[in-house]
């Protein structure tokens, strides 16, 4: 009896404790907690390079929270800067000594952006190259989420500056059969009216009037480029940039104004040789050797009755063969033939050495 009376009170005891539990529980509900934002992870690949006047930052955008979970794309930027003529233990020296250059909001940084690619020029200008010319350059880059919280610099990028060469100037074009040859006048001084030490060379930019994107299409190290990859009847641009040599380190100077060139077929091929004209009865066969001429349209042939006298054309269309036959020939009569080359633009040869075939009589 007693255990039973035991029981009963154990069980009333854990019914009310549940009871209190589940009336708390019920209780007056407070006001949401936003969830704590993730803090990006730090970028890794930071790369600095001076471009003219500019120093060009690249990074890639973190992947990750310091969580490990997957960061999201929009994230607020801070670029910082520090100029020093000693850039041993930078990682040291860099958090106290580096200032806050650039601030780049979330709805801003995309326009920085390929893919997951951040481009950033930080412009320097002449005046300023010339004040920190020869002493380092050092960035650090912060993610920071929308508390302003970050997982520190990222790696630490460093670039030694120079006054960059001024553009090339007096930049001419000339075309030729096979090669659109270009000319410019090398810089004497750089853009912070320094002289300008031993060039490295030139880089020579291009693009076709359909496309977008400048592309280099060669690096000569003299003030002359010969371009033989185009076509006739296209036209093209070229930018020319000097590349400037201190030292070990090589600074690409500003592009030259743009050059546009329309090229026109203007060049005839050469004229065919080795004319040969053997008469027959009723009947005169030319042959000559084949045009070494990549846009050959085809052969025109010329008589005429009198040595030197005027010619007339047979052919109302260009030939590709390399023989003719003229069966309108009266017999016992001299001709006189000549050949010329077409190409596709239209552009005619200067005629052939002459061939004469006397028709024998009848």
């Amino acid at each position: 009896m007693l255990l039973s009376a035991h029981r009963n009170v154990s069980r009333l005891s854990a019914f009310f404790f549940f009871l209190s539990v589940f009336f708390l529980s019920c209780g007056v509900v407070g006001p949401p907690v936003p969830p704590t934002p993730k803090i990006p992870g730090p970028p890794q690949d930071l790369v600095a390079e001076q471009r003219g006047e500019q120093v060009v930052l690249r990074w890639t955008l973190p992947a990750l929270h310091t969580d490990g979970t997957r960061a999201a794309r929009g994230q607020r930027v801070e670029i910082y800067r520090w100029f020093t003529d000693s850039p041993a233990n930078l990682n040291e020296r860099f958090g106290t000594e580096a200032q806050i250059v650039y601030v780049v909001p979330e709805d801003v940084l995309g326009q920085f952006l390929q893919e997951d690619r951040v481009e950033f020029a930080d412009p320097m200008g002449g005046r300023q190259l010339k004040e920190q010319a020869g002493r380092t350059a050092v960035y650090g880059v912060k993610a920071l989420n929308q508390k302003d919280e970050a997982a520190g610099f990222s790696n630490l990028a460093a670039v030694r500056l120079y006054p960059a060469p001024a553009p090339v100037s007096e930049m001419e074009a000339r075309v030729t059969e096979r090669a659109l040859v270009l000319h410019w006048r090398a810089p004497e001084e750089t853009t912070s009216g320094t002289p300008l030490p031993a060039l490295a060379g030139y880089r020579v930019f291009r693009k076709r009037q359909a496309e977008e994107e400048w592309k280099v299409v060669a690096t000569p190290l003299t003030s002359e480029y010969a371009d033989t990859d185009f076509r006739f009847g296209e036209t093209y641009q070229y930018r020319v940039r000097a590349v400037a040599q201190y030292g070990n380190d090589q600074v690409e100077g500003l592009d030259s104004t743009s050059l546009s060139v329309t090229l026109q077929d203007v060049f005839a091929p050469p004229a065919p040789e080795n004319l040969v004209a053997i008469a027959s009865r009723g009947r005169v066969d030319l042959t000559w050797d084949a045009t070494t001429a990549a846009d050959l349209a085809g052969y025109l042939v010329y008589r005429s009755a009198q040595p030197g006298g005027e010619y007339q054309r047979l052919t109302a269309e260009p030939i590709l063969v390399q023989s003719f036959g003229d069966p309108a020939v009266e017999p016992g009569k001299a001709y006189y033939y000549a050949v010329t080359a077409l190409d596709r633009a239209g552009n005619e040869s200067a005629r052939s050495a002459p061939a004469a075939a006397t028709v024998p009589a009848e």
